[in-house]
């Protein structure tokens, strides 16, 4: 009965759209009974008694750019009507585009079919929007309102071409002549807001005399032949607070004005729940822009949020790497839309490279990801940029100030189809070192901590087909210290100079190709440079400049419905230059010890190369009415630099089952190999026949989705690596000691669980989990032990709740194991260095205490007719929690202290956006 009553409604919604964007229902609505009915709900089965009827109809805006092309849409929507009658919950399930074919008679001639993705023309978004603003008369269930999702299909179809008739009609007509016009702007953006209902009215002799206009795809509103006097306005839409004003008509004269209006909430997410696109791997963590810039403890920054996720670990110290399931942060590949970035963080891990402005979506895989990626063992974290448009023509920008940094964006539409954006950051944390250590501390801030980041964005897309963008982006960092007397850090440091700096720049240009929905190409080429610089004094130095070469080209090409093939090339090219005079560093698992700095090893290696060269291809296959997805793989590397294995063979499957409504089991397998780290391939400082590193991933997984805003995650891994690079006891080949083999193996398992609240009723968040244990083997044959990096528990909690008045507030808080440490037992007298040498316990045989730490954040918003303004306040560890990080010893190691974090660090801010 429910079913014939939704299909009922549908058909009373069709019939009441306008022929220029007419909605027609879909072939078969199938509907179902939404939990937010009343408390005293009528039994599922119930009959309905009253059906919903449509009671405020929105007419789509047209695209514009759709109907320059002469191009028609189907969006494919479902939406639930709510007990009380509104819109809620609107997903998009599909989209079609059409190119208009016409007959010979029109005397046009389209006989060439055009079409594309729908989303390059705005379809989604016009056809969302009108139905997020119909009002119903709910449906009730034994006289009891009740809630219904129904599936709709909105049909974009384009009205008849002007033939020569209808021509000379307009032009005989009377001319009507417009005296009052205007823009209608979104307070604060600027942007020009469609299908805003303008009314004027007055007084006329006793009587009421009104009319009504709606804005246009322009947000323009037209009035004509108004008779001269005044006339009060009421502006009103949906989601919006009304307009109210007066405006005096002169006779003769064309009253033209710009109204702003304000948004009830200027949250993105508050009406629209979009579905998800498909996922093709086992994890797949996406997060936009606007869900994670506020998310407490992060400072606003869209990389630190992945610190948040389910299989991620807490860094030591806090700041700087990303650690992936018992991985170190070598291990994990970073990119900016599929190019290598050698440093996502400046020091301290306070900020990422990248400014929130520029950021579209971070996607994070912690395990079994696609062949498209590969030269890692550990996870893969790739954040997209953003594609600039300039539909409203207007100059957009913000300017952030903190107590960190201050950084400024500008976003600038130079003609059709192409806009442009720039960015930068400059800290001055040294500024505020400088006041805070005392002149007692002995030493000297030359020039520390200090970084700067920029950023180029250009985008272009000359039709809908065509695509191209380019971005530009580089970064900065320097940290200089004196210690007056170096001796203090150590008897054998001879220099109290201290200087280390990085930087790097990288630049791409991205061509995508549409021709139609059923295929893609993108083509990638990048290039860039790093340079790294430090040193202590003369004693030691490390100078490293890297050029690098990407080359990526991506097809997909959707051959049935069922069946879609991908292939692609990954190419990669580092030159590098490197001057080293210092000590081996400490390997995994060995205890930094202030010993052996006289054991300095010197090397110069010039234009030594990297080539990496990966075809790929890919499959998906989609099967029992797509409930089941297949997503097999093959990837073949060559490592140039690697001649003792310059070959890796990495077959991978994915297999997801919806097997019920919302309950999906997930399970993949795949292989992964990685190269030795540079220096490691180093006759100095490692072995120069080292092989390849390699994994085996194996997860598998369920997922419930309660709710459309709702998502369950349990998700149990295991990894297995081989070959892993370790010191090793062999004494010599030919002349030399052997310094490094791939000795060593490791395993990892455990189990991550995701709680996701997407946006809906002004609050979002999410609470993460993981279980895991990371272990080592340094040699065949030998015990396992734990891994640096290893963490049982890892408990995360982060949540916003979005307040009357534009507030907001948001928590983070987290729980996790205390991080692994090797003791020292004592210390021996060591009479040629007239000092102590300690005496290290079993690698990594105890633990810090627990990490626990709470972060606030509290936003304020102000709205202003061309601009916004915002102040927040983040407080760092906000109960001021002594965390842990490390031990200081005596000078014989018979005594230590704790080493702690941060205390209470509050960071106050202000962003103006325009």
């Amino acid at each position: 009965m429910l079913r014939v009553a939704v299909s009922f409604a549908l058909l009373t919604l069709a019939s009441a759209v306008p022929e220029l964007a007419s909605a027609q229902p879909a072939e078969e609505p199938p509907p179902s009974s939404s939990s937010e009915s009343p408390s005293e709900a009528p039994p599922e089965d119930a009959p309905i008694t009253k059906l919903p009827a449509l009671k405020k109809q929105v007419q789509a805006t047209y695209p514009k750019a759709a109907l320059r092309d002469r191009i028609e849409a189907d969006v494919q929507l479902e939406f639930d009507i709510t007990a009380e009658g509104t819109v809620d919950n609107i997903g998009v399930v599909a989209s079609s585009t059409r190119a208009e074919t016409l007959s010979s008679t029109t005397g046009i001639d389209l006989s060439v079919t055009r079409s594309s993705t729908i989303a390059d023309y705005g379809f989604v978004k016009a056809a969302t929007t009108a139905v997020s603003k119909m009002e119903f008369e709910p449906a009730e269930a034994s006289g009891v309102p009740v809630s219904v999702r129904i599936p709709f299909t909105y049909r974009f179809t384009l009205p008849p071409p002007v033939t020569a008739t209808a021509a000379t009609e307009t032009a005989t007509a009377a001319p009507r002549v417009v005296n009052f016009q205007g823009v209608m702007r979104e307070r604060g953006t600027r942007r020009r807001v469609s299908g805003v209902v303008v009314t004027v009215f007055r007084e006329v002799e006793g009587q009421q005399l009104g009319f009504e206009a709606v804005t246009d795809d322009e947000g323009v509103f037209r009035f004509t032949d108004l008779i001269p006097g005044e006339w009060k306005v009421l502006a009103e839409a949906e989601g919006y607070f009304p307009v109210r004003t007066a405006e005096i008509i002169v006779a003769g004269q064309v009253l033209e004005t710009t109204y702003f209006i304000e948004r009830g909430s200027y949250n993105k997410f508050d009406v629209i729940v979009e579905v998800e696109r498909v996922k093709k791997e086992i994890n797949r963590r996406t997060l936009t822009r606007e869900e994670i810039i506020k998310v407490p403890g992060t400072l606003g920054d869209p990389v630190r949020v992945v610190e948040n996720l389910p299989g991620v670990a807490r860094t030591p110290g806090g700041g700087g790497q990303i650690i992936v399931r018992g991985s170190g942060p070598q291990d994990t590949g970073v990119f900016v839309d599929g190019v290598d970035v050698p440093l996502i963080y400046h020091f301290g891990g306070l900020r990422s490279v990248i400014p929130a402005e520029m950021v579209e979506t971070v996607d994070f895989y912690p395990g079994n990801f696609s062949v498209r990626y590969g030269r890692f063992t550990g996870g893969v974290f790739d954040l997209h940029i953003r594609k600039l448009n300039n539909d409203d023509g207007e100059v957009h920008g913000s300017l952030d100030v903190s107590l960190l940094d201050a950084a400024l964006y500008l976003e600038v539409p130079v003609a059709e189809g192409l806009t442009v954006a720039v960015a930068g950051r400059r800290s001055y944390i040294d500024f505020l070192l400088e006041a805070a250590v005392p002149d007692s501390s002995g030493v000297s801030l030359i020039s520390a901590p200090r970084y700067y980041d920029y950023q180029a964005l250009i985008s272009y897309q000359p039709t809908a087909e065509h695509d191209v963008r380019g971005f530009f982006f580089g970064s900065d960092d320097v940290l200089r210290l004196l210690f007056e007397n170096p001796s203090d850090q150590s008897a054998e440091i001879q220099s109290g100079n201290l200087s280390f700096a990085t930087d790097f720049q990288r630049g791409y240009l991205e061509y995508r190709y549409t021709p139609s929905d059923r295929f893609t190409n993108r083509l990638l080429v990048s290039a860039g440079r790093d340079k790294v610089d430090g040193s202590l004094g003369t004693q030691f130095r490390f100078v490293l400049e890297l050029e690098v070469y990407q080359l990526r080209n991506e097809a997909d090409w959707k051959v049935t419905d069922w069946l879609t093939l991908s292939a692609g090339l990954d190419y990669q090219l580092d030159v590098a230059d490197v001057d080293v005079r210092a000590p081996r560093p400490p390997r995994e698992g060995e205890e930094v010890v202030n010993n052996g700095i006289e054991d300095v090893i010197e090397t110069v290696v010039e234009d030594f190369k990297q080539l990496q060269i990966a075809p790929w291809i890919e499959t998906e296959l989609k099967l029992f009415d797509e409930r089941l997805r297949i997503i097999p793989g093959i990837r073949f590397d060559y490592f140039g630099q690697v001649p003792e294995e310059r070959w890796s063979f990495d077959p991978r499957v994915v297999v997801r089952y919806r097997f019920i409504d919302r309950w999906t089991v997930k399970a993949g397998v795949g292989a992964v190999h990685q190269p030795p780290q540079p220096q490691d391939l180093n006759e100095d400082f490692g072995n120069p026949d080292l092989k390849l590193q390699s994994g085996i991933q194996y997860s598998l997984g369920l997922e419930w989705l309660p709710e459309d805003h709702i998502r369950i995650d349990v998700t149990g891994f295991y990894k297995d690596l081989s070959n892993l690079v370790s010191r090793t006891s062999d004494s010599e080949v030919d002349d030399g000691p052997v310094l490094l083999a791939n000795d060593a193996n490791g395993r990892v398992f455990g189990l991550e669980v995701f709680l996701e609240h997407k946006f809906k009723n002004n609050f979002r968040g999410w609470l993460s989990y993981t279980l895991s244990r990371a272990e080592r083997q340094d040699e065949p044959g030998g015990d396992f032990r734990l891994f640096d990096f290893d963490q049982t528990h890892i408990l995360t909690l982060v949540a916003s709740y979005l307040l009357p008045y534009n507030w907001e507030i948001g928590l983070r808080w987290r729980l996790v194991t205390g991080n692994t440490n090797t003791p020292f037992l004592g210390g021996v007298y060591d009479s040629d260095r007239d000092s102590y040498v300690p005496i290290p316990g079993d690698p990594n045989s105890e633990r810090f205490p627990m990490f626990h730490q709470l972060d606030l954040r509290i936003d304020k918003k102000w709205i202003f007719n061309r601009w916004k303004l915002s102040a927040y306040l983040s407080l760092v560890n906000a109960y001021n929690r002594e965390n842990i990080e490390g031990f200081d010893y005596n000078f014989d190691f018979s005594d230590r202290q704790n080493i702690t974090g941060l205390p209470v660090l509050p960071i106050l801010g202000i962003k103006g956006e325009w």
